[in-house]
């Protein structure tokens, strides 16, 4: 009966989901639309992708350095442009993550038009200032090396960094202006962006304001895309080593989700594995990139927490989920659909993952085999794709094996 009351739930909330209009304009800007009658609301994301050959040999923290300039205080949201903002009553939010530079407004209905054109000022007349290199360049080496923060901060911030792709503070300064205007001239670009639009709007006001604001935009020279290259092999890498006062140890690992994950298989996974009693005394949690798997402990014995933390692992991979892990992630998943409808920027996010493909369909979950299931487990958490860290007393981190 529960079974079947969640499956209603879920084939109800497919129904009152706001179904996603589609269109693409001439200079290659991809466009998503989203009718929500119920509030006098016009949401608007717009992500521009970064792709790993945006980012030359010797660069890294190019695309980090490049986002914080463009979206960040002091760049192109002037003063003026936040006076306007205010007193228009629109919320704007800028951000850069190592997946694009994202825009993000929300405003009422009646100043959809001004919003709109704010944005566009924005995004198609981005103004690189070398004056503020400086103060950019600072403001990211405090991020990145979270001086003054906890040793837990600063694990998880050098987690979430490939080895290959983390900026040091060499590489930070190395960068220079040219790099930073050829970095723009790649980027900004209709082609490589996904504009989404929801509320109070109806399809052809959305066509007419995209295209007003939008059409304008004029598409990049043609460039080949580099294949991303293979992921490193973490096995033959120094795991994390962060110092702290007292007898804790705590041993962690990011596992990103793989480029060539099912994303039906991601999409269970990430619900089967956090709270599966093999792990134990482990901890994970699904966080968006991937799963973080965390073992705190004070026992003595370096050696034997590290054994314990990867045993725990390959316990897992081992014994794999059972058809009934199975059929019950399915349900979680088809069930959680119904938050959705309550949540426009999650109904939002979905229609950015349905434009990359990352968003599963129901007939992909319904195909998708428990062997199948399984191999994909055993691809993610092997240890070589995972990034290995631990915070502690010197002289225990000093035990701990090499990878």
């Amino acid at each position: 009966m529960k079974a079947l009351l969640l499956a209603l739930l879920a084939a109800a909330t497919l129904q009152a989901q706001p179904r996603p209009h589609t269109f693409t304009l001439p200079n290659g800007l991809r466009v998503v639309h989203l009718e929500d009658r119920e509030r006098p609301l016009v949401r608007v994301s717009l992500l521009l992708r970064v792709l790993p050959s945006d980012t030359p040999p010797g660069r890294p923290g190019l695309a980090l350095l490049a986002g914080r300039m463009l979206t960040g205080p002091g760049g192109p949201r002037t003063e003026a442009v936040d006076r306007d903002l205010e007193a228009a009553g629109i919320r704007l939010d800028t951000a850069s993550a190592p997946e694009g530079l994202t825009w993000k407004l929300a405003a009422r209905n009646r100043e959809q038009d001004r919003a709109m054109g704010l944005l566009a000022e924005l995004v198609l007349r981005p103004v690189l200032n070398p004056q503020h290199l400086a103060a950019c360049r600072a403001d990211c080496m405090k991020d990145l090396f979270q001086r003054g923060a906890s040793p837990g901060d600063r694990l998880r911030e050098a987690l979430a960094w490939d080895p290959a792709e983390r900026p040091t503070e060499a590489t930070l300064l190395a960068i220079g202006p040219e790099d930073l205007a050829t970095f723009q001239q790649r980027v900004f670009r209709p082609e490589r962006a996904t504009l989404i639009l929801h509320g109070d709007l109806g399809i052809e006001q959305a066509k007419r304001l995209v295209l007003l604001n939008f059409g304008s935009w004029p598409a990049g020279p043609t460039t080949p895309v580099m294949p991303p290259a293979a992921p490193p092999k973490m096995l033959q890498a120094q795991p994390v080593l962060i110092p702290r006062l007292g007898p804790a140890l705590r041993i962690q690992a990011l596992a990103p989700v793989p480029g060539d994950l099912r994303p039906e298989a991601a999409a269970l996974l990430s619900l089967l594995v956090p709270g599966n009693p093999l792990l134990a005394p482990l901890r994970a949690t699904w966080e968006g990139a991937g799963l973080t798997l965390t073992l705190d402990t004070t026992a003595p014995g370096a050696r034997e927490a590290w054994a314990l933390f990867f045993g725990r692992l390959a316990a897992l991979a081992q014994r794999g989920f059972t058809p009934a892990d199975l059929d019950r992630a399915r349900r979680i998943w088809g069930a959680s659909l119904s938050l959705d409808t309550l949540n426009p920027e999650a109904q939002m996010a979905r229609a950015q993952a349905a434009q990359e493909g990352r968003l599963p369909t129901q007939e992909a979950l319904d195909a998708l085999t428990l062997q199948d299931l399984n191999a994909d487990l055993r691809r993610w958490l092997t240890p070589d794709r995972l990034r290995v860290g631990a915070i502690g007393p010197a002289g225990t981190l000093e035990a701990l094996p090499t990878r």
